[in-house]
């Protein structure tokens, strides 16, 4: 399986445009690409990101993960 640095650099993206169409800060994905971050929902959200894209959908944006209240 490619690497996410790899799989982000084919579809011509900088870090900071695979962290905003995940909704993630853009350290996040420095870490993951550094093999650094294991947090399942950030990954996940990369993955589904870099899936949708490259899947042909290339306005993929996924919603920010908001804070339950209370």
């Amino acid at each position: 399986m490619s690497s996410v640095r790899e799989r982000r650099k084919g579809l011509g993206w900088s870090r900071a445009e695979l962290a905003g169409r995940a909704a993630l800060d853009p350290r996040i994905i420095q870490l993951v690409e550094l093999d650094q971050w294991s947090e399942d929902d950030a990954l996940w959200r990369i993955n589904e990101v870099l899936s949708r894209a490259e899947a042909g959908e290339p306005e993929v944006q996924l919603a920010p993960v908001v804070a339950p209240q209370g």
